[in-house]
């Protein structure tokens, strides 16, 4: 809102009576919302009587969120200037409209307006989708309530007939929208309007409602809209501005103002609302699109012996109407999840019935082997993510996992992460279910990746240790064995334990290997298992975990596993044939010419990534050189493997762009032979980039952690900062000013952050003594503070 409204402007008084009231508080049997649609009723009353309207033939309507009364504190106003022709002329109804709309102009207030007889309405609502969902809300504010009366039932005369021919427009209305923004209960920083099941779909379920095809459990669905509602309120008046995409910056703001202590907790509770919202608004359309087809039902016979067209599978499982049921007089314990299996394999809905049966008469736990089964066989449908919806709409997942409780609906902070946590584990099933061929045991791949988040809770230290003894105890309740539970808690334990090592440690280094074999306990297919998970959690995760340069690296220390466990070790650089050869190629032409080599090698196979190949004789600031030399040209460092072969330093870099949007190698050559000529001059070594941004919170302040059993050879440090383009040159030139050596260095950037894993050495190749270390990770503080 403009600092500079008069304090009894319209949208103050609108924006202090949202403040001074409490959010869901009701007075005098009123909701605020509906007490802040009746001032602002009351203020364009005023406008309406000041503006010498005629007492019959003209009144003004409201539509959209002042036509239902639950407007926010910044929203737009929506208003027709509704005329009867045979009362007020064109001239009048353009005098009055200029009296009613630049009064509301002038107080500041954003206005969506028109001027119609109620023929033309009816004639937009006939041929304008959009406006006729929005006339439906429509109300009287001032004026002759019969001429609105009038135009209401024409719109809804219009919306009921042509429902049938406009349910398939309405329906691609709602799927083009989620194509477009999003899902909100999944999204970190959500759409409260435009998202699936946001406040638009609200309003597309009511309409259909409206239509008569279909209704909807009205309770269920006024609670949602109330904690969505809520929350644009206090969005809208934190930020003053219409908007109402939560942004991270003001979660915490909006979070307390609906009372609640966090903004995870408040993004738990809009994820829950909007799940509800979204499995509503597929029970209308899948009600409606029964209503307008032939018959309304499939059906077989004709006449008199007309019936519902009826198949019966086994374990007592009944399809009926394109739904899958189960027959109540069946007592086969196989019967509930036989139903589910079929539904996610199929993609055919579970019915309500069976839902609710699911509810109110959840299965005993332990399952048996049978049920755990047709469980994994369920995890293994194309279309098990619609059928864990629905079960988690209605209760069933907690009954079947009680654990699943602590994650349900848990927002994720991760940059990389695109769902909240419950929702990641099922997307990681639907990954692993690519991988169910390589390994030797499907059923506990995908019991891994249903549980391996099971400990990502809210006060969650170290989720995958924490989760281990929740994925065993769960485990054991869908029906698995304690032998089988126990690989279970294990994977879960290691999770994010090959990726770490991958992509942080130092292939080259037998600790490395070491830690690998050690977390799948020197087991070939516990390797295999882990490996799998690894790719499905990180694909599940979003596009910025996974990648062709991240999986080579995966499959390097995999390979190296494979061939040590097989008793056919071979070199640790043998396995990255690829980046091998490239990396030959710098070092040939380091030895052959003595000067810095530059190489761009062919493309990785992601459009975003390109790689670059830097070498140069090693020695004292080789490595800060070559990080000044990416940060002077503006390459964002994606990630980076460091490393000395036969006395030279070779660099290989993935780095953000095309290799088009990258300087030509020989740019990039010339430049780093400035920086090794010139790294012996502090005056050289400047660098004239943009500082980065001050730490506003304490996830901004870098934290540099010792890894003492990461290396015998070397003393291992993890720099974990606030990433910025300058932020890997200044450590390393921290380094240099110690007159250490970097050995090895893996450079990985996560959304906003910078995770740099560095093995560092004495001038002599020796591991750090205690009070150089201690000094150092001091120092890299600084630096990565700075």
């Amino acid at each position: 809102m403009p600092s500079d409204l008069p304090s009894d402007s319209l949208p103050a008084r609108r924006l202090d009576h949202v403040l001074h009231h409490g959010f869901g508080d009701r007075a005098d049997g009123q909701t605020r919302r509906e007490q802040h649609a009746d001032l602002v009723d009351a203020w364009l009353t005023d406008l309406w009587e000041s503006a010498d309207a005629p007492a019959a033939g003209a009144a003004l309507a409201a539509l959209g969120s002042l036509g239902r009364r639950d407007l926010g504190p910044a929203s737009d106003l929506d208003l027709v200037l509704l005329v009867d022709p045979a009362v007020v002329d064109d001239e009048r109804a353009a005098t009055l409209a200029s009296a009613l709309w630049y009064p509301i102009w002038n107080s500041g207030t954003s206005l969506d307006h028109s001027v119609r007889t109620p023929l033309e309405t009816e004639e937009v609502a006939r041929d304008d989708l959009r406006a006729a969902i929005s006339l439906l809300d429509l109300r009287t504010v001032a004026g002759d309530p019969a001429l609105v009366k009038d135009t209401q039932s024409r719109v809804r005369r219009v919306w009921r007939s042509q429902a049938r021919t406009r349910r398939a427009e309405l329906i691609d209305l709602a799927e083009d929208r989620e194509s477009r923004y999003g899902v909100l209960a999944h999204s970190s920083e959500p759409n409260l309007k435009a998202d699936r099941g946001g406040l638009r779909d609200v309003t597309v379920i009511r309409a259909f409602a409206g239509s008569w095809l279909a209704d909807h459990d009205h309770v269920a669905i006024d609670r949602a809209a109330d904690v969505l509602l809520d929350a644009r309120d206090a969005l809208q008046a934190v930020t003053g501005r219409s908007g109402t995409r939560l942004g991270r910056p003001d979660q915490d703001a909006v979070a307390a103002l609906c009372g609640y202590d966090t903004a995870d907790d408040h993004l738990a509770a809009l994820a829950e609302s909007a799940r509800t919202v979204a499995w509503e608004l597929h029970r209308v359309v899948r009600a409606a699109q029964a209503a307008a087809s032939p018959g309304g039902r499939a059906t077989v016979g004709s006449g008199a012996t007309r019936r519902p067209d009826l198949t019966r599978l086994e374990h007592g499982v009944i399809v009926q109407a394109g739904e899958v049921s189960v027959d109540p007089a069946v007592t086969d314990p196989l019967r509930d999840i036989a139903a589910v299996r079929h539904a996610a394999t199929t993609g055919l809905p579970l019915s309500d019935a069976t839902l609710v049966r699911l509810r109110r008469h959840p299965l005993p736990l332990p399952f048996s082997p049978a049920q755990r089964d047709l469980l994994m066989d369920a995890l293994a449908g194309a279309h098990v993510a619609d059928v864990y919806e629905a079960l988690d709409v209605h209760g069933v997942v907690t009954g079947w996992i009680p654990a699943w409780a602590g994650v349900r609906n848990r927002p994720q902070r991760s940059a990389v992460h695109r769902f909240t946590v419950d929702r990641h584990q099922i997307e990681t099933v639907r990954e692993a279910q690519s991988h169910l061929a390589e390994v030797d045991r499907p059923d506990l791949l995908l019991a891994a990746s249903l549980l391996h988040d099971i400990g990502k809770r809210a006060d969650a230290r170290d989720h995958a240790r924490e989760g281990a003894p929740l994925a065993r105890e769960s485990a054991l309740g869908l029906g698995f064995d304690a032998e089988d539970a126990d690989v279970i808690a294990s994977l879960v334990a290691e999770h994010l334990t090959l990726v770490e090592l991958a992509t942080g440690r130092d292939p080259s280094d037998a600790a490395t290997l070491g830690a690998l074999l050690d977390a799948v306990d020197r087991d070939p297919g516990r390797l295999e298992l882990l490996r799998a998970l690894t790719e499905a959690d990180a694909r599940a995760a979003g596009p910025a975990a996974w990648s062709s340069w991240r999986a080579s690296l995966v499959d390097h220390l995999t390979e190296r596993a494979r061939a040590s466990l097989a008793g056919a070790i071979r070199g640790p650089r043998e396995f990255l044939a690829p980046q091998r050869s490239v990396e030959q190629a710098v070092l040939d032409a380091v030895h052959r010419t003595g000067v810095p080599q530059v190489l761009y090698p062919a493309p990785t196979g992601d459009d975003q990534v390109s790689q670059i190949c830097l070498g140069a004789p090693d020695g004292p600031g080789v490595f800060a050189a070559m990080a000044r030399v990416l940060a002077r040209h503006r390459i964002d460092v994606r990630s980076a493997v460091v490393s000395t072969m036969e006395g030279v330093a070779v660099d290989t870099w993935w780095v953000s762009g095309t290799p088009a949007d990258l300087p030509h190698p020989t740019a990039l050559r010339s430049a780093l032979a400035r920086e090794l000529d010139g790294r012996g001059d502090p005056a050289a070594r400047v660098l004239e980039v943009p500082p980065g941004a001050p730490a506003r919170t304490t996830e901004d302040i870098p934290v540099v952690t010792l890894l003492p059993s990461a290396s015998q050879e070397a003393t291992v440090i993890q720099v974990n900062a606030a990433n910025r383009p300058s932020l890997l040159a200044d450590v390393a030139e921290m380094i240099t000013g110690h007159q250490l050596m970097v050995r090895s260095a893996h450079v990985m950037t996560l959304g906003r952050r910078a995770v740099d894993v560095l093995y560092l050495t004495d001038a002599r190749g020796r591991p750090l003594e205690a009070p150089m270390v201690g000094r150092i990770i001091a120092a890299i503080m600084d630096a990565a503070s700075a």
